[in-house]
């Protein structure tokens, strides 16, 4: 059901029998929802057993999610924006009627949705924004297939809510311990190997950003979905802990990788960013050529996808990069990209970044070849039980 214009949304509507709609209520009369607290869905989370199907519209899910949901959305991106008008300009009631008219034709596919995910034996959990019409009336779908479901309690706003409070405490409950390093020197790498066996907080993963000026390319090439926003940034990194909580209950010391105050457009919570600046830290050692390898891998791959994306950011800072690295320096990187030769650019790159490198004020506690990226994190993981003796 699609509206030219909001002259014919409005003209439909207004066709409806106000007095003969029911209240949502009333629809729910006889289905007896049940509830749970974001507190027991967090200690859920990640579980198997457990399948937490998100309500909202695709945009919504695509800009931030509670990990581990999948999506059925009960009105689609446009249909809710359709029923959000109808609701502000119209009435309540017709924007009711209208949203089960989107609704109602998913029944079908829900279906074969919960097969798909494997529904059958699983805790089901529907949630949309606030706890409203959408999680509750999705709800009454999955019970008339046949399935139990509960409803969380305030939808994912209360995820949210858990999330600005745990980023407000006065200091981050757990120890850090950084990993540093020049770019290209393998850190994501590192983290990422060290992650299979203990925690990290992995700040680019959750900014799908290499946090340079040209670090989302990496994430871009590769079809991850983008963070649209600060919150979505802080509910990622929140979810990472709660894992860490889930799977290294005893743990009091965290992986995190050297950043500074920003992830691309991102700021890390200040509470973890304090925490951070004054780490131990475990400083990496690479070879030039390696670096260069490592970046290219990155940030062109093997079939030089990223060359597009790369030179239209490269001509877009056209100004800053000249001022930066010389304008003969410039045209000698885009030459470079213009013929297919990343490896040259990111020679010239890494050399400015090189040179912008700064020391931190603190001394390593070890520093450690990534030439051998399963070497150094056996390294790595050995200095960490050092350290953490009772609690590896």
């Amino acid at each position: 059901m699609h509206f030219e214009s909001q002259k014919e949304l409005f003209e439909y509507v207004r066709k409806y029998d106000a007095d003969s709609i029911p209240t949502l209520n009333e629809i729910l009369r006889d289905y007896n929802l049940r509830f749970i607290e974001i507190d027991d869905l967090e200690k859920l989370i990640f579980n198997k057993d457990i399948l937490i199907i998100d309500a909202r519209s695709p945009k919504e899910f695509e800009e931030t999610h509670i990990p581990g949901a999948v999506n059925f959305p009960v009105m689609a991106n446009e249909e809710r924006h359709n029923v959000g008008l109808v609701y502000k300009k119209y009435s309540e009631k017709a924007a009711l009627k209208l949203a089960i008219e989107y609704a109602e034709p998913k029944t079908g596919h829900l279906g074969q949705f919960l097969k798909e995910n494997d529904a059958k034996g699983k805790r089901i959990i529907a949630h949309c924004w606030r706890g409203g019409g959408r999680s509750k009336y999705l709800s009454k779908m999955i019970i008339d297939e046949g399935y139990d479901v509960v409803v969380l309690k305030n939808g994912i706003k209360s995820y949210r809510n858990n999330a600005v409070k745990y980023f407000s405490l006065n200091s981050f409950p757990y120890s850090l311990l950084e990993i540093s390093g020049l770019t290209g020197c393998g850190k994501t790498e590192i983290i990422r190997k060290l992650s299979e066996r203990f925690p990290v907080i992995d700040f680019e993963k959750s900014a799908r950003h290499f946090s340079s000026l040209f670090g989302y390319i990496p994430y871009k090439i590769r079809n991850y979905t983008p963070v649209h926003n600060q919150t979505a940034f802080e509910n990622n990194i929140y979810g990472e802990i709660l894992y860490n909580r889930k799977f290294h209950s005893e743990a009091t010391l965290y992986f995190s990788e050297s950043e500074s105050k920003k992830v691309g457009d991102f700021f890390i919570p200040a509470t973890l960013y304090s925490m951070l600046e004054t780490a131990k830290t475990i400083k990496i050692q690479s070879s030039f050529e390696n670096r260069v390898n490592r970046i290219v891998k990155d940030y062109f791959d093997d079939d030089n996808r990223g060359l597009e994306l790369m030179e239209e950011i490269f001509r877009k800072k056209e100004r800053f990069f000249k001022q930066e690295i010389s304008g003969r320096k410039y045209e000698e990187a885009l030459t470079a990209l213009k013929r297919g030769d990343p490896r040259t650019f990111t020679e010239i790159m890494l050399n400015y970044y090189d040179s912008r490198y700064k020391k931190k004020p603190k001394e390593p506690i070890a520093e450690i070849s990534s030439d051998n990226i399963t070497v150094c994190a056996e390294v790595i993981a050995k200095i960490y039980k050092r350290l953490t003796p009772s609690r590896a």
